[in-house]
């Protein structure tokens, strides 16, 4: 996942810098135009830290300037790329209060809606996408906010809702690499807590009679990457924050116990 966010985060820099060269007004000089539109190409380029160091000077020499959201965006940007996520989000946030081209606010909120996932902020996160994910781009890698969005509405419990996100992706990228994530999450109601996978009914039923107190269903059959074999299964939570809880009490017995999907 990470390699994926570094090319979203790649595209939107790539998107944004039609805009720079459009938009720069004559409130600031050529040379601090010049500046601006070198540093896009800097973090176009991957030199981050020379980005950084540009953009920082541009914002001490125009801090209040029509293009000072621009800077801070771009600045944004090269900060998650040299993982200074703290930073990059107050830069995003300057560049969001800032924003008067429409474009720029809905790259700007994309950015913070996956710095909003990357540290499980899912309400945060599905406030972001939810506003914009009807005006996505159709083409890589802006599937991967599809897909977020639809981790986000299932940790926060909406299922059916997720399942629209996840089929769009499986709509419109059908050579998405991401796809047999996808389809893994598709069609769940709930969160439950797989407790083991074993070779025989027999075994899988030793479990449970050893979690009497858990009330465990009959366990299920199901195909793993090993071919067919039984599941242990516990509870049903219809949001993450109710299966990250069960689970904390559950692996102090059950160590290798995660939750599903």
């Amino acid at each position: 996942m990470a390699q994926n966010t570094r090319a979203f985060y790649r595209a939107v820099s790539l998107m944004l810098l039609p805009l720079l060269l459009a938009s720069c007004q004559p409130k600031i000089t050529e040379q601090g135009k010049r500046q601006l539109i070198d540093a896009a190409g800097l973090v176009q380029q991957g030199s981050h830290g020379r980005a950084i160091d540009e953009l920082q000077r541009f914002l001490q020499e125009y801090p209040s300037s029509h293009e000072a959201a621009e800077a801070h965006y771009l600045l944004g940007l090269a900060r998650v790329r040299t993982d200074q996520l703290a930073q990059a989000e107050e830069d995003f946030e300057t560049a969001l209060r800032g924003a008067d081209v429409p474009i720029l606010e809905y790259y700007v909120r994309l950015s913070l809606a996956n710095l909003a996932f990357e540290r499980q902020d899912y309400a945060r996160a599905g406030k972001y996408y939810g506003r914009y994910v009807d005006e996505l781009p159709r083409r890589a890698p802006f599937h991967l906010a599809y897909y977020r969005y639809g981790l986000s509405l299932q940790a926060l419990g909406q299922w059916k809702q997720a399942d629209v996100q996840f089929s769009r992706v499986l709509y419109l990228f059908p050579q998405a690499d991401i796809l047999p994530r996808v389809q893994e999450r598709f069609g769940y109601t709930h969160y439950a807590i797989e407790l083991g996978r074993f070779s025989s009914f027999d075994l899988a039923s030793r479990q449970r009679e050893q979690l009497l107190d858990l009330a465990l269903p009959l366990p299920q059959v199901i195909r793993g990457p090993e071919g067919w074999c039984y599941v242990n299964l516990y509870g049903k939570f219809s949001n993450l924050a109710q299966a990250q809880q069960a689970l904390e009490r559950i692996t102090t017995r059950i160590p290798q116990a995660y939750i599903v999907p």
